[in-house]
């Protein structure tokens, strides 16, 4: 995917081991820090992931470390919560976050890159099903990426890291999996993401008990290049509420008509499809699907 357009206070980026684009933020300044000191915490959260083939009620990631680069600085090794920090992301869905970094001093000065050290995942399966481990390459996995922000004296920088886990594991095999993190970073101002939501009616699930829907984002660019798929979501049906309430969180803003996001809702038997252009997905915006928030009924045979 190329760069896509730079928001004040936001950043997105997509790791895929050392791959992925740069952004951009913050105020000016040279390329070296200087003598005050700022803080940084980080924030980490999911959404709930379609993961292809069996549905896990668990995934575990055990982080080692999380360091920043700054110019002229070399890296610097931040805090966690505990060591190693195990987190289940699947415990953190529907716009929820848990902290990763605690507010750490770091000196003032330009940010260029951050890394994530993980030793190993693993996923849990309903019905007793054996555990199973996430081929983690090379032992570790560094994901680490270009990052251009600014940090002054006294200032406070708060990173949310959604770990798309719909885009970060890859199914090798009958019960094989590999974990190539997918990691979108906003900046401060949690208003800055968007999100997608919608009410879904009863009778679009299906079966009994009723199969969850899938539903999917893809961001449809103005270079057939970029188009990719963005996320995918799993929407579980309500029983004390109809029509079941959705949302899709941590969207990258759009930055014109150029642009588009194409929403599918799936069951088994149809799809419903939505676009949405950058002239309704602005930053912070909460657009609600089916003339703004009529019932969606998923075409069944």
């Amino acid at each position: 995917m190329k760069t896509k357009s730079v928001y004040t206070l936001f950043l997105i980026m997509v790791l895929s081991l050392l791959l992925g684009c740069s952004g951009g933020g913050g105020s000016g300044g040279d390329a070296t820090t200087g003598t005050g000191y700022g803080t940084i915490s980080m924030e980490i959260t999911d959404a709930k992931p379609f993961i292809e083939g069996p549905q896990p009620d668990e995934l575990w990631l055990i982080i080692e470390e999380v360091l920043i680069h700054q110019s002229g600085g070399g890296w610097t090794s931040l805090d966690l919560p505990q060591y190693p920090f195990e987190i289940n992301l699947l415990a953190f869905y529907d716009g929820l976050t848990t902290q990763l970094v605690p507010p750490s001093l770091i000196p003032e000065g330009r940010i260029t890159q951050i890394r994530m050290v993980i030793s190993s995942a693993y996923m849990i399966f309903p019905g007793g099903k054996t555990d199973i481990d996430l081929d983690v390459p090379s032992g570790k996995l560094r994901t680490t990426n270009n990052y251009d922000y600014w940090i002054n004296e006294d200032d406070a920088l708060r990173i949310i890291v959604h770990f798309d886990l719909s885009q970060s594991i890859v199914q090798t095999g009958p019960d094989e999996y590999k974990l190539k993190p997918v990691l979108k970073l906003f900046n401060n101002d949690l208003v800055q993401a968007a999100k997608i939501c919608g009410y879904i009616a009863a009778d679009s699930f299906i079966g009994d008990p009723p199969e969850d829907l899938t539903a999917t984002v893809i961001y449809d660019g103005p270079d057939p290049e970029d188009d990719e798929i963005y996320t995918k979501v799993l929407i579980t049906k309500e029983y004390e509420v109809d029509p079941t309430p959705f949302c899709i969180y941590w969207l990258v803003p759009l930055a014109s008509d150029m642009e588009r996001y194409i929403v599918q809702i799936s069951n088994s038997e149809g799809t419903y499809e939505e676009t949405l252009t950058g002239s309704s997905v602005g930053p912070g915006s909460e657009i609600y699907l089916k003339n703004e928030g009529e019932e969606i009924g998923i075409p069944t045979t």
